[in-house]
């Protein structure tokens, strides 16, 4: 984000907080977001309180898309699947989960990651390592990172 605001190229793009933002610093609402926000506002029949987990049929729906409707995993209900508020909110949820079910169990981070990464696992209570993934010359380091990896604890 710093080398954005150091930038002086008028086309510069702020990919630093993963939103694209405008010439006056906006965040554009594009028009299918806003037909998408509208069908639910005219679909919308409750506002009952859907629970901890989220909606369960987009749960199920999702856990299909990602693992594939013939999973053996869902078919064994050895997967599942829970809604977060936002990616932040998701990695917390994570290293809690690995905390409690993995008991001495640790995460490995690459370097450079975002600094609440580290700060969420951390508070987790999850001992972090990390693993090579830029260089200095802010290109991927494929070998270093495939060298840590390979010796990294499964």
């Amino acid at each position: 984000m710093e080398v954005y605001r150091l930038d002086s190229n008028p086309a510069r793009l702020d990919l630093g907080v993963g939103v694209y933002k405008d010439a006056q610093g906006l965040t554009p609402i594009p028009r299918a977001v806003k037909l998408a926000e509208q069908r639910l506002i005219d679909l919308e029949q409750t506002k009952t309180y859907i629970g901890g987990h989220g909606d369960a049929a987009f749960g199920t729906l999702l856990s299909q898309l990602v693992l594939g409707a013939d999973s053996a995993l869902l078919a064994e209900q050895r997967a599942g699947a829970t809604q977060t508020p936002g990616g932040t909110g998701a990695l917390r949820l994570a290293g809690d989960f690995i905390r409690h079910c993995l008991p001495g169990r640790g995460i490995w981070l690459s370097d450079p990651t975002w600094p609440i990464h580290e700060t969420l696992f951390a508070e987790a209570g999850l001992k972090v390592g990390h693993y090579p993934y830029v260089g200095a010359d802010n290109r991927l380091d494929v070998e270093a990172m495939i060298a840590a990896l390979a010796h990294l604890p499964k």
